[in-house]
């Protein structure tokens, strides 16, 4: 009877050994499931070329005003390819405009006025980018994104400038803090970009770092109620009086570097316990 059972296990081994050899090979992990939660949180930072866009004014020369932003960002990956996240930051905004306008002393002579307008902004912004990730690669995929923004503004300054080639009329300066009669309290933009996602290790943590470049730009005009309603006086183009205030938007460029911690998935099979010692 022994030998019975020894001949017959030996005689099914090689249909084991066939069997495993045609087995369904595993699938390989795709880039966003590397063993770790779909939710990961860390810092971000950014650095702008800010500017106004005036509808009624297409003479002013641009002077970038540029500022940085930095705070806490979080992403939570709802499918390999797709994420949406969240970015609270402290950011600083603002406008550098020159403007020039020639004007009439008497019958046979002219003057030109130059005006130099800054406006500083400082506030707490709010990004929710919805990111769509390219291709399956194991630590490098590029991305593309759009992302509404709203910024509410806490405090800046507004400082103006009023100066004559020919010394026609004295020079007139002031340097004022932000109130809302100055400009609307809140912003709300449109971002877009593309970028770059790598996956990389420090220590026995793993770590994706995001940069990205992007363009937004206000949907609504930021001038003040009493901007528009003409209870307070723009002083922003020296001493001509336009047909129309216009409309006036924030719009930037902006280079941006995110790094996001993962959290881990506490997997229980004995491959996964093997893969997670390993990282």
């Amino acid at each position: 009877m022994k030998k019975l059972v020894i001949l017959l296990i030996f005689g099914l081994l090689p249909m084991f050994t066939v069997q495993a050899q045609f087995a369904k090979p595993l699938k390989k992990r795709s880039a966003n499931c590397w063993n770790t939660s779909p939710f990961s949180i860390g810092i971000t930072g950014s650095f702008a070329a800010n500017d106004m866009f005036y509808t009624a004014v297409n003479k002013s020369a641009l002077a970038p005003y540029l500022a940085p932003t930095g705070g806490l960002a979080m992403e939570w990956s709802t499918m390999n390819w797709v994420s949406v996240g969240l970015d609270v930051s402290y950011a600083m905004r603002g406008t550098h405009e020159a403007f020039a306008t020639e004007f009439l002393t008497n019958y046979s002579s002219t003057d030109i006025a130059r005006v130099d307008y800054v406006l500083d902004l400082n506030g707490i912004e709010v990004r929710i980018p919805i990111t769509y990730y390219i291709g399956y690669g194991e630590n490098l995929r590029p991305y593309v994104f759009v992302a509404p923004r709203v910024g509410i503004w806490l405090n800046g300054k507004a400082k103006w400038e009023r100066f004559y080639d020919k010394d026609s009329f004295p020079p007139l300066a002031y340097e004022t803090e932000l109130t809302q009669s100055m400009i609307k309290p809140y912003d709300l933009s449109v971002v877009g970009g593309v970028g770059l996602c790598c996956r990389t290790m420090v220590g026995h943590s793993r770590l994706f770092l995001k940069f990205d470049l992007s363009y937004g730009m206000s949907v609504l005009s930021n001038f003040s109620k009493s901007e528009v309603e003409e209870t307070a006086v723009f002083l922003g183009w020296g001493d001509i009086a336009h047909e129309t205030l216009g409309l006036r938007y924030l719009r930037n460029v902006e280079a941006r570097l995110t790094v996001l911690l993962p959290f881990r998935k506490h997997l229980k099979d004995a491959c996964s316990m093997k893969q997670n010692s390993k990282y």
